[in-house]
């Protein structure tokens, strides 16, 4: 898998940590004061100017707030939106393969980093005097404070709220369209060999839940669980979905050929279905996108 989540969610499993808290106003030349999502405090004398992101979901969020000119310097997996081509790539995503002595040359005031995957280049940096905000969504609130957290750091403030409205108006409106509708039941796959699913401490959980489906295994408290066949045979998902770059290894013919697959109601009635990717892995504005993508993939009549 290619993005944030996609990337890190078969490489290990991380614990809830903390989501940012605002303290100070970020107008020009005042000085900002946040919390991020490791619990450290961070503090610019004012709005950030140069700026390197280690996430996609944090290069689309400075893209959507309007940061976009202050980003010096992205990951190669920040592929979106297309602006981000001209940007100084400073490494794949994961710590080991970011080079800090990219980074420094580019001069950030600031480094928008992986609570989870960047805490050593986190070390490397802070010691040569570079300011690191991490960020670490585990559900749609999160992904809306780190919304607002990254657009008072880069002094986008209006633009960030602006787009935390219109996220939590769109996703509202699906949760309206379907308040009323069955809630089918989804088996989401993360992955087939070992079989891994989304957990309940997950925002693709979340976004199945307000897109009007029921995540069966939404009890478990890991974010990325394996999971058996007996376990999935006994809850007998409505759906089956993923994510598109899963697509390959997750279509109604190969599924049909997995052994005891074809005994479940989704896959007998050929309810199987992939969403975009980087949308429903990545904590940014595209998660309304998702929301709407599954919403009308399980309720189609309430979107005709």
């Amino acid at each position: 898998m290619r993005t944030d989540r996609g990337i890190f969610m078969l490489a290990t499993v991380f614990g809830v940590l903390m989501a940012p808290a605002a303290s100070a106003q970020s107008a020009a030349g005042a000085r900002i004061v946040l919390e991020d999502a490791l619990g450290r405090t961070v503090a610019l004398p004012g709005p950030a100017r140069r700026i390197v992101s280690l996430t996609p979901s944090a290069t689309e969020i400075l893209f959507a707030v309007g940061a976009g000119d202050s980003v010096v310097g992205v990951t190669s997996y920040c592929n979106f939106p297309a602006e981000t081509a001209s940007k100084t790539k400073v490494g794949g995503f994961s710590g080991k393969t970011v080079s800090a002595e990219s980074i420094v040359a580019l001069k950030p005031d600031l480094v928008v980093i992986s609570g989870g995957m960047h805490v050593k280049i986190l070390g490397l940096l802070e010691a040569v005097g570079i300011r690191c905000y991490a960020v670490e969504p585990l559900g749609i609130e999160d992904v809306c404070r780190d919304i607002l957290a990254i657009g008072k750091l880069a002094g986008q403030d209006a633009r960030a709220a602006a787009v935390v409205a219109d996220m939590k108006g769109r996703i509202g409106k699906v949760a309206a369209a379907v308040r009323n509708s069955p809630r089918p039941s989804v088996f989401w796959e993360l992955w087939d060999d070992p079989l891994m699913t989304a957990g309940g401490a997950t925002f693709i959980s979340e976004a199945i839940a307000e897109a009007g489906g029921v995540n069966i295994f939404a009890e478990l408290k890991e974010e990325w669980p394996m999971v058996s066949l007996e376990q999935l045979l006994t809850r007998k998902p409505d759906w089956i979905m993923s994510g598109n770059d899963h697509g390959d290894r997750l279509n109604l013919a190969a599924v049909r050929g997995r052994p005891l697959w074809a005994s479940m109601p989704a896959v007998s009635a050929g309810r199987i279905a992939t969403v975009e990717a980087d949308a429903i892995n990545r904590g940014g504005p595209r998660l309304a996108d998702a929301v709407e993508a599954i919403a009308r993939i399980l309720h189609p009549d309430s979107f005709r």
